[in-house]
C-alpha cells in the first residue's frame, strides 16, 4: 500500500510540473506570437543604429577635421555624433515594442531640468571653450598676458575646459575656459611678433631734452632684438615707426618726464630686453650730462604770530 502511494504521488507531481511546462510554452510561444517580433525588431534597430554610428564617425572624421580645423574639438563632436544616433535609435526601438514615449520624455525633462541646474558651470566652461576654439584668440606657443590675473606666461595647452599656461617664472597656470572668456587676453604673438615696450625716466629743468633724447634711443639701439632700423609698421589705417622714440610727458614737480618707445623683434624674450634697455639708459644717463632728479619737495614753516596768548 505505501508503495502504491508513493507512486501516484510521483504521478501527480509529475503531471503538475507537465502542466507547468505546458503553459510556460503556450506563454511563450503566445507572447512570441503577439510582442516576440516587435522585441527582436525592437533590438534589431539598436543594433543596427550602433553600427550606423560607429560608421558614420568612421567616414565623417576627415570632413569634421577639415571644417572644425581643431584638434581639441573633433574627438568630443565626433563622440557626441555617435551617443546622439545610438540615442535616438533606442527612442525608435521602445516606440516599436509599444513603450510609452511620452512619460518617458516628461520624466527626461524633468531630470535633465535638475541635472542641468546642478552642472550648468561646468556645461557653461565646457561651452566657452568650444567658442575659444573656435575663435582662436591664441594658439599653442603665444605669449598672453592676463591683466585681470596680473599673469603672463606662454600657451601650453589648449583643451575644451581649460587653458594652460607657463608662466615666466616657470610655473604652471591653468584657466577655466569660461575664465577665459570673461577676462582680457592680450596676445604679443597675434598677427605680428613685434611688440613695443615703453620706459618712462625723468631728467632735471638744467638739462637738455635734446641730449637725454639721443642718449635714450642710442641705449635701446644698442640692446640686441631692439629694431633699430628705419622701419613702419601698420596698424589700423596708420602707419608708425618702429625707429627706437622719445616723447616729452609732463613738466612734473622734480623734473623733465619723458618716455622711451622701442619695439622688439619679438616676444619671447620681453622681461630681460626690457631690463637690459632700462640698465643702458640709466647708465648712458649716468655718464652723461643729464641730470637724473631726485624726488625733492621744498617744505615751509610759518614763524610764531606774534598774536600769541600771554
Amino acid at each position: 500500500m505505501l508503495e502504491k502511494g508513493i507512486l501516484s504521488s510521483g504521478f501527480i507531481v509529475t503531471d503538475l510540473i507537465s502542466e507547468g511546462l505546458d503553459k510556460i510554452r503556450l506563454e511563450a510561444i503566445s507572447f512570441l506570437k503577439n510582442s516576440g517580433i516587435k522585441l527582436l525588431v525592437a533590438i534589431a534597430i539598436v543594433l543596427i543604429g550602433y553600427l550606423v554610428a560607429k560608421k558614420t564617425v568612421k567616414y565623417l572624421g576627415r570632413p569634421v577635421a577639415k571644417w572644425l580645423k581643431r584638434p581639441e574639438l573633433i574627438k568630443p563632436f565626433l563622440r557626441l555624433l555617435k551617443y546622439l544616433i545610438i540615442f535616438i535609435s533606442i527612442l525608435v526601438a521602445l516606440n516599436v515594442i509599444g513603450v510609452n514615449l511620452e512619460g518617458i520624455l516628461l520624466s527626461a525633462t524633468v531630470i535633465s531640468v535638475i541635472i542641468g541646474i546642478v552642472i550648468a558651470p561646468i556645461a557653461t566652461n565646457f561651452i566657452s571653450g568650444a567658442f575659444l576654439l573656435s575663435e582662436r584668440p591664441y594658439e599653442v606657443g603665444d605669449l598672453i598676458y592676463l591683466p585681470n590675473l596680473d599673469e603672463t606666461g606662454y600657451v601650453k595647452k589648449i583643451t575644451i575646459s581649460h587653458t594652460k599656461l607657463t608662466t615666466l617664472e616657470k610655473t604652471s597656470l591653468v584657466v577655466p575656459n569660461q575664465r577665459m572668456r570673461e577676462t582680457d587676453v592680450i596676445n604679443y604673438s597675434a598677427d605680428d611678433l613685434r611688440i613695443r615696450r615703453e620706459i618712462p625716466f625723468t631728467i632735471s629743468y638744467d638739462s637738455s631734452i635734446e641730449e637725454a633724447k639721443k642718449i635714450a634711443t642710442k641705449s635701446a639701439k644698442e640692446v640686441d632684438g631692439v629694431i633699430s632700423q628705419e622701419s613702419n609698421i601698420s596698424i589700423m589705417y596708420k602707419s608708425y615707426s618702429l625707429y627706437p622714440t622719445v616723447l616729452v610727458e609732463e613738466f612734473a614737480d622734480s623734473g623733465i618726464n619723458l618716455k622711451l618707445r622701442y619695439w622688439l623683434k619679438n616676444p619671447y624674450y620681453l622681461p630681460s630686453k626690457h631690463s637690459k634697455v632700462s640698465e643702458k639708459l640709466f647708465e648712458n644717463l649716468k655718464e652723461s650730462k643729464v641730470e637724473i632728479p631726485y624726488p625733492h619737495r621744498v617744505v615751509l614753516s610759518k614763524k610764531e604770530s606774534d598774536f600769541s596768548k600771554e
